[in-house]
C-alpha cells in the first residue's frame, strides 16, 4: 500500500502551495531586517550539463555538513548526460560544478518511481531514499563512494511484502536511518496496528531495526505516524504522530489533539528510549502544529510551527517556535520585536550544530495586512541574542517577487541551501518555478 500524498514531490509542493496562499493574502509593510554584508551573492544550485539551469522545477532536500555537496530532487532533463524521464535525485559538488543522479539501483540504471523524502549524510558520502522496484517501495542507501546501492527495509515475510516504506532521514556518520512504514514485517513481535504508519530506525552497521513509534504498554499504536527526521548524531528521532497512546494519559497523551490539517509532535530519545511531546505551545501543553519537524544536530532543539489565528480573509497562518527539549523552554522565531505584529514561519527550519542559529522562511507585518503581495522571505535569527538577518532579497537588493522556503545549512552556519520560486532572484532573471539556490559567507 502507498500511502496518500507519498508520490514524488507531493510533500513539498503541498507546502509550496502552502507558502502561496499565505502569500496572496497579506503584504508586509514593515521594513525588513537587513542582510548582514558578509554573506556573498545568491547562486542556483540546480545546474546540469554545461551549467544550464533546470528545465523543470527542482526542490532541495539538504546539504553535507562539512558544505561540499547539496542534495536536491528535480524533473528536470538537462542535469545528467544519460537523463531519464520523470524525477530524480541528485547530488550537486559544491566545489567542482558536477551534477551526479543517485537515486540508481545497484545496477546503476536510474529509478523511475521515487518519493521526495530524501537525506544525504554529513560527509556527503550516503544518499538515502525511497524508490519503487517490482511495485514496493522500499528504502534504500547509496554510497557514492563505491557505487553501490542497497535497500535498507528487509522484512521477514517469504513473498511479497504488503505495505512499502518512506520518507527516509539520515544521522551524520550514515549508520542510523530513520524512515516510516506501513509494513507490519520489520521487527518481529513488534505491536504494529496493519494499515498503519509507524517510524523505525534501522542501524546499518549492526542491521537492526526498532520500532520508535510503540504506544504504552506494548500497545500498537491507534494513530498513523510519519515523516521522521534524526538528529546528526543519530541519537534522537523526531515525528509526528496523530496516535493517542503514545505517552501514558497522566504524561500528557495527546488523543483529543488530532485534527484534519495539524498534528502532535514527538520525539525519541533511542538510548533511553524516552518519548517526549515535541511540539509544545508556550505555557508547555502540546500543540497543534503542522506535519514537519526539524532537530538541531545534537537532537537537543525542535523546530516547528503550530496553528494561529488565522490571517484576516481567513487564510490559514502557522507561527514557528524552537522548543529546548531538556528544558522545555519554548521560544517564538519572529522576524519582529513587536509583540502586536502578526507573523508567520513555515515548519522547515534549520539549526546550526552549535545552536546558535536558525534559518527559517517566514515575515510579519507590524502595520495594515492587505491582499496581494505578502512574501515568504528566507532569514536567520541568532537563538541567543534574537538578532535577525535577512538572507533573500532581489538581485538588486529589492523585495524579491516570490516566496523562499526549505531551508538546510551546513555544521557551520556560513551556508545555506534553500528552495525559492521568484523570478528576479538572480541578475538577467530566474524561472518562476520552484528552483534550488545557495547563499555562503563572502570568505567561504
Amino acid at each position: 500500500m502507498e500511502p496518500k500524498n507519498r508520490t514524488t514531490r507531493g510533500r513539498g509542493l503541498a507546502r509550496a502551495a502552502a507558502l502561496l496562499a499565505v502569500a496572496a493574502a497579506v503584504t508586509v509593510t514593515a521594513a525588513p531586517a537587513q542582510a548582514a554584508p558578509a554573506w556573498g551573492p545568491i547562486t542556483q544550485v540546480d545546474l546540469g550539463v554545461d551549467g544550464a539551469r533546470a528545465n523543470q522545477s527542482s526542490i532541495g532536500l539538504g546539504i553535507s555538513g562539512n558544505g561540499h555537496y547539496a542534495l536536491f530532487s528535480s524533473s528536470a532533463t538537462n542535469l545528467v548526460a544519460d537523463a531519464s524521464p520523470g524525477p530524480g535525485l541528485y547530488v550537486r559538488d559544491l566545489r567542482t560544478g558536477r551534477t551526479e543522479l543517485v537515486s540508481r539501483a545497484d545496477d546503476g540504471t536510474a529509478f523511475t518511481s521515487i518519493t521526495e523524502a530524501a537525506g544525504i549524510s554529513g560527509d556527503g558520502r550516503y544518499i538515502v531514499f525511497s524508490a519503487e522496484a517490482n511495485g514496493v517501495f522500499d528504502v534504500y542507501v547509496r554510497d557514492r563512494v563505491q557505487g553501490r546501492t542497497s535497500a535498507v527495509t528487509h522484512g521477514t515475510a517469504s513473498g511479497p511484502s504488503e505495505g512499502g516504506s518512506y520518507d527516509p532521514a539520515i544521522s551524520a556518520d550514515g549508520r542510523s536511518i530513520a524512515f516510516m512504514s506501513t509494513r507490519t514485517d520489520l521487527v518481529p513481535g513488534a505491536p504494529v496496528a496493519p494499515n498503519t504508519r509507524n517510524v523505525y530506525v534501522t542501524d546499518r552497521v549492526t542491521g537492526a531495526t526498532r520500532l520508535v513509534s510503540a504506544g504504552v504498554d506494548g500497545q500498537a499504536a491507534n494513530g498513523d505516524s510519519e515523516h521522521p527526521t534524526i538528529s546528526g548524531d543519530g541519537r534522537t528521532v523526531g515525528y509526528t504522530s496523530k496516535a493517542g497512546n503514545l505517552l501514558p494519559a497522566t504524561d500528557g497523551g495527546t488523543a483529543g489533539l488530532a485534527r484534519l490539517r495539524f498534528t502532535t509532535l514527538y520525539a525519541t530519545d533511542l538510548d533511553s528510549g524516552a518519548t517526549v511531546v515535541a511540539g509544545l505551545d508556550p505555557d508547555g501543553t502540546p500543540g497543534a502544529a503542522a506535519p514537519t519537524i526539524r532537530l538541531s544536530p545534537d537532537g537537543r532543539y525542535a523546530a516547528y510551527a503550530l496553528s494561529a489565528t488565522p490571517l484576516p480573509g481567513g487564510k490559514a497562518r502557522t507561527e514557528l517556535f524552537v522548543n529546548d527539549l531538556r528544558t522545555k523552554r519554548v521560544q517564538s522565531i519572529r522576524t519582529s520585536t513587536n509583540p502586536d505584529a502578526i507573523c508567520w514561519g513555515e515548519p522547515s527550519a534549520a539549526i546550526t550544530a552549535d545552536d546558535r542559529w536558525i534559518y527559517f522562511s517566514g515575515g510579519c507585518s507590524d502595520t495594515i495586512i492587505r491582499a496581494g503581495q505578502a512574501r515568504f522571505d528566507l532569514y536567520r535569527q541568532n537563538l541567543r541574542t534574537g538578532h535577525t538577518e535577512l538572507l533573500t532579497t532581489a538581485s538588486d537588493g529589492t523585495p524579491k517577487d516570490g516566496a523562499a522556503g526549505e531551508p538546510f545549512v551546513t555544521d557551520n552556519g556560513r551556508t545555506v541551501l534553500f528552495g525559492d520560486n521568484s523570478s528576479n532572484l538572480l541578475p538577467g532573471g530566474t524561472s518562476s518555478d520552484w528552483q534550488v539556490y545557495l547563499r555562503s559567507f563572502k570568505n567561504d
